[in-house]
């Protein structure tokens, strides 16, 4: 055998052994989110479980054999950053965005995406994507979880409503849809005793709750989220105000409500989706997919909150469809696979997004809990339908 064929020999074993060109590149998913700025707390634990899901997909063959890299980009809790940020990544192209985590910052960046140029999938249950439009969502909307929230208390007795939310795009909508849920026929013995609003700089809501305590409500729901809630929360403690106290599920954060123990109010309601915890009446595809949510959370040592669970299931159906349409995917081909998709299961439960309303889920998916300071855990209180 001579040197040359020799060399072409080893050659040619090399290249058997070598993987193909192109199969250890990483697929790059990119994720707008809240790393600081006063909504923070949410965004740092998007971040946390897409970490974790990360890791999930690239022990299960990644996207195709490709491993899938997240790619964060702050958007600084800023509606105004995270349209640039959207504007830069729509210039490169990319098929897909995940985020961001607020619902204001979703409606600032929803004009972005309407004509089609990607897919963006909000993290915020609380703004109603457009119709058929190229922005998704997965979890309930805020009117699936308003009713579950008002039975709970209806049953309580309690028939005084007050109400204050922040002049922002997630106050403002959770306002709207109030309204109209009020307006049920088996809402017809609630009264709105009180409807006040406060800018989320405003450093007291004192003249505000000086008002609804006047008003004499038995429940007082509020709606904001981050650093305004902890001044709606001093102002309700401030006032006296003795009553059960509602609040975005966006607060759903054990080291965000630890920095409110001084004037934590007595009773203090969240509303959050049913994966939050591992639900034994669940049907067998829900139970074994919150299985591997609630393992590989443990495996990380996260306790699970409602911003983990609520990033988990819209995070792994963009995998999925990826995984289905391939890397080379487009955002029409994305878009017309996810209005078509029905019966992918989650740990929410069973998708629908064939009604055009782009969420997926409805009132079968909301809960409300309760916080437990002795455990510094939450109770489940309330729940919408039974999974699907």
């Amino acid at each position: 055998m001579t040197h040359v064929v020799r060399l072409l020999l080893v050659a040619l074993a090399m290249l058997a052994l070598a993987p193909p060109a192109g199969a250890l590149d990483p697929y790059d998913v990119h994720v707008i989110a809240s790393q600081t700025g006063s909504f923070a707390f949410s965004g740092t634990k998007q971040m946390q479980v897409i970490h974790v899901l990360e890791g999930v997909v690239n022990a299960s063959g990644g996207i195709r054999g490709r491993p899938v890299r997240f790619v964060f980009h702050d958007d600084t809790s800023s509606p105004q950053t995270a349209v640039q940020i959207t504007a830069q990544l729509l210039a490169q192209k990319v098929p897909i965005i995940l985020g961001p985590s607020l619902s204001a910052i979703c409606s600032a960046v929803f004009p972005l995406v309407a004509q089609g140029a990607a897919v963006e999938w909000c993290y915020s249950p609380v703004v109603a994507p457009p119709p058929h439009g190229y922005a998704f969502m997965g979890a309930p909307a805020i009117e699936d979880v308003q009713p579950v929230i008002l039975r709970y208390f209806y049953r309580r007795g309690l028939r005084n409503v007050a109400f204050i939310a922040s002049t922002d795009a997630t106050g403002q909508n959770f306002e709207q849809k109030l309204d109209v849920t009020l307006n049920r026929l088996e809402f017809r013995d609630l009264k709105l005793v009180a409807r006040e609003h406060f800018n989320p700089t405003d450093l007291s809501v004192a003249a505000q709750m000086a008002r609804i305590k006047a008003a004499h409500p038995d429940v007082l729901l509020t709606y904001t989220s981050g650093t305004p809630f902890g001044t709606v929360l001093r102002g309700i403690s401030d006032a006296g105000i003795d009553v059960p106290v509602y609040g975005s599920g966006a607060n759903m954060n054990v080291d965000q409500l630890a920095q409110y123990a001084a004037f934590m109010p007595k009773e203090l309601f969240l509303n959050a989706a049913q994966g939050m915890r591992q639900d034994a009446n669940a049907p067998a595809p829900v139970k074994r997919q919150q299985a591997i949510f609630f393992d590989a959370m443990r495996a990380a040592g996260i306790r699970v909150e409602y911003s983990h669970s609520l990033t988990w299931d819209p995070t792994l159906m963009a995998i999925d469809a990826l995984r289905k349409l391939g890397t080379d995917t487009t955002p029409a081909q994305l878009h017309d696979y996810l209005e078509h998709l029905r019966g992918w299961t989650g740990i929410q439960g069973a998708y629908d997004f064939t009604s055009g309303n782009q969420r997926g889920l409805g009132e079968q998916g909301a809960a409300l809990f309760r916080w437990n300071p002795g455990k510094k855990d939450w109770d489940l209180v309330a729940t919408g339908p039974k999974f699907l």
